[in-house]
């Protein structure tokens, strides 16, 4: 069954920006409280600035950027914006070390790196220590004239370019757009690599999943660099014209009362949230939301589910999923019964078979 047929990310962009102009895209809370937001004709007019930066610093089809960043509209441009020039965005988890984040620049051959500022010292030590050249190093999120030497602030650079792309990269959907490596517990981490396709097809496969709409607000605290962010919540917001409330780090004290004041319908949990957020002092106002489906992922037990879904008023949309299956192709699907602790069904366009039962004695 083909969903996406042959549509990349530089048409699905423009098109969301023509259909939902006006709508609000993205709403972003840093981690000092303040609030930014983005329409989707102005988030694709900033995604196009992006790739016309990445055009002008010699970025072409095929080359590997890095990327090391927390929650924010950077990651989401950068990714973008070198989606649209054909370009493959690899991200790095903000807590990778040093020989982390060298076995991947040296194992995808990255050139050009995009980082938090708190990184640079990191890459630099990288370039001159493990002999992996660096042409570029591009910051985040600092004020004019305020990189170090050797760098370049992404944020003005940004802003000389213009809102139009100014090259027509042929793409197909089959191109890759991103190589995720996964975390690495059995051996070395290993590259996943993400095609235009797959990510067009989370978007329509999510979205489905969780029934969003346009009037829909998905708050999201998971890290950017992560496969559950980018095609359980970003992708699939954006695929139905809602609004991407993406929080620049979780916090345990504060989500519940972001959960209230940005009146959102869909958020997602893993079992140290819920954990963590039952250990909050219980509040008179923590019902008054708009939640819809917590989707939910991994283990809790049913007394913890239970007492989460009676205090906060909730319901769990258990999914399972993997960097490799690209959403979560097994969980509770629409028109079904949820069945705790059963993990689900398998979702559409997916098959699954058991192939052997690990025994609690094993």
């Amino acid at each position: 069954m083909d969903l996406v047929g042959n549509k990349n990310l530089r048409d699905t962009w423009d098109r969301l920006a023509q259909a939902y102009a006006e709508n609000t895209a993205i709403v972003f809370e840093d981690v000092s409280g303040k609030t930014s937001e983005l329409s989707y004709a102005e988030f694709n007019h900033q995604i196009n600035q992006a790739a016309n930066l990445f055009l002008k610093l010699g970025v072409k089809k095929g080359d590997r950027v890095a990327t090391q960043l927390f929650n924010s509209p950077e990651f989401l441009m950068s990714w973008f914006g070198l989606a649209k020039i054909g370009a493959i965005t690899v991200p790095i988890n903000v807590q990778s070390l040093h020989h982390e984040a060298s076995y991947i620049l040296k194992k995808c051959q990255v050139e050009t790196v995009i980082v938090e500022k708190q990184f640079v010292s990191l890459y630099q030590e990288i370039s001159q220590k493990d002999g992996i050249p660096l042409e570029h190093i591009l910051i985040t999120r600092i004020e004019e004239d305020e990189e170090p030497a050797g760098t370049l602030n992404f944020g003005a650079l940004l802003r000389k370019q213009s809102t139009t792309l100014e090259k027509t990269v042929p793409l197909d959907s089959s191109d890759p757009v991103e190589i995720i490596f996964t975390s690495g517990t059995t051996s070395r981490p290993k590259g996943v690599v993400i095609t235009h396709y797959n990510l067009n097809f989370s978007g329509i496969y999510t979205s489905w999943l969780c029934s969003l709409r346009s009037e829909d607000r998905y708050l999201s605290t998971m890290p950017a660099c992560h496969i559950d962010f980018q095609c359980t919540a970003a992708m699939p917001t954006f695929a139905s014209g809602a609004t991407l409330i993406l929080i620049e780090k979780y916090s345990a004290s504060r989500f519940w009362s972001q959960i209230c004041h940005y009146r959102a319908t869909v958020t997602e949990c893993i079992p140290l949230m819920i954990r963590t957020l039952m250990l909050q002092p219980e509040r008179a106002w923590e019902k008054g939301h708009c939640l819809r489906e917590v989707m939910f992922y991994l283990t809790l037990s049913e007394l913890e589910k239970d007492q989460f879904s009676e205090r906060f008023g909730v319901r769990l949309l258990t999914s399972y999923g993997m960097t490799e299956t690209i959403v979560g192709n097994l969980g509770d699907t629409p028109g079904y019964e949820r069945r705790w602790p059963s993990i689900g069904r398998p979702g559409f366009c997916y098959e699954i078979k058991i192939v052997g039962v690990l025994s609690l004695n094993d």
